[in-house]
């Protein structure tokens, strides 16, 4: 199917206001001429980079907050399980989130952690950080948790990134 998009640019299917200095998702094709060319619905799925990193361990999860308070980047974290309905429905939300910001300079970093391990136990991360409902979004700044909720709204994850990636949370 075919979708006409207007000459707007949108970002994961959110408008946003140009030139506000927060972060924002990676660009979504927008058409800026006066024929606006035909794209297929499929392209707002596609992302041209795996930007959301899953960790296994622990001390991999340590690691990348290391390196995020070096860099000053906010690190988002989809806590889920695979048998979780609620976890598969907002995934997609999530990556579309992270959409074109999967380089190593981000200012977002954008994690994913299993919280059942392979032998269908809870892993060491959410047996430490003490995880007891999916999905559970962590948001670390300088290596510290500064929010922590459960939900499945693409919305309130957005808010709470823009919430931390501001010009006035950088000054913080």
């Amino acid at each position: 199917m075919k979708a006409k998009f207007p000459s707007i640019t949108k970002h994961a299917g959110l408008n946003f206001p140009k030139n506000s200095g927060a972060w924002r998702p990676g660009r979504i094709k927008a058409v800026v001429d006066e024929n606006p060319a035909e794209l297929s619905d499929e392209d707002d799925d596609l992302c041209p980079v795996d930007c959301v990193r899953e960790f296994k361990t622990d001390e991999e999860f340590l690691r990348i907050l290391e390196k995020a308070k070096e860099t000053d980047s906010l690190v988002v974290v989809d806590f889920y399980r695979t048998s979780c309905g609620s976890c598969k429905y907002i995934e997609q939300g999530f990556a579309k989130l992270c959409k074109g910001s999967g380089d190593q300079e981000a200012a977002v970093t954008f994690l994913k952690h299993n919280v059942i391990d392979e032998y269908d136990e809870q892993s060491e991360v959410a047996e430490r950080l003490r995880i007891k409902t999916v999905p559970l979004f962590h948001f670390y700044k300088k290596g510290v948790l500064v929010e922590s909720f459960p939900t499945r709204d693409k919305e309130r994850i957005l808010g709470a990134i823009l919430k931390y990636t501001s010009p006035a949370a950088q000054d913080t």
